[in-house]
């Protein structure tokens, strides 16, 4: 009963996002959506696995990492409240998932099989325009995230974040935002010094 509330609560929120949405087409998405609880860390997929969901943040914060040639984990993205994630390569090209994803703070998300999501994406013009939708926030956040790491220096790359994402500042851990703007943590450390003396 709980998760059914979840789900129901969750789509009223997606209503608000995407009103253009008819309500009986997100029915149709509620039918097959799940509810799954991560804990802090845990990890939800790893890389080089198939994802066959659609995945929607309902609260609390994904991480999709990776490890580059020299063994360090380098953070791709981070998807917070009412954030999409897939890989449609998945279903198109039958390509693997290039990073993992973790929960990286106590997490609830949304889970829609990609085939069953896709079938009812084709008949749907309104769902086909959410799909596109989804698609170009995943695109997005992948063009900022490569914006950010065009950046020179640290301090340009810090003060980005601070600028445009502060909510990542706010809520991640060093560790974590030092993966994210693929910086040591001891330099990204003595950027926040340096950063606070100004």
């Amino acid at each position: 009963m709980e998760k059914q509330q979840t789900i129901a609560s969750f789509y009223e929120i997606l209503q608000l996002k995407y009103p253009y949405v008819l309500s009986e087409n997100w029915e149709k998405l509620k039918e097959i959506s799940e509810i799954r609880h991560l804990h802090k860390n845990e990890l939800f997929i790893s890389m080089g696995e198939r994802l066959r969901y659609g995945i929607f943040v309902v609260n609390g914060c994904l991480k999709l990492s990776f490890m580059d040639e020299n063994g360090q984990e380098r953070i791709a993205a981070f998807n917070t409240e009412t954030e999409y994630v897939d890989n449609w390569n998945d279903i198109h090209q039958q390509t693997t998932l290039p990073y993992s994803i973790y929960a990286n703070i106590p997490s609830t998300i949304l889970l829609c099989p990609l085939e069953k999501m896709t079938k009812i994406f084709k008949k749907e013009s309104d769902l086909l325009q959410l799909c596109i939708d989804l698609s170009q926030s995943m695109i997005k956040k992948k063009e900022e995230h490569y914006s950010i790491l065009t950046l020179k220096t640290p301090i340009e790359r810090y003060k980005y974040i601070l600028k445009n994402r502060k909510e990542l500042v706010n809520n991640l851990s060093i560790t974590d935002l030092a993966k994210y703007l693929h910086l040591s943590r001891e330099t990204l450390s003595r950027v926040r010094k340096n950063f606070l003396r100004m």
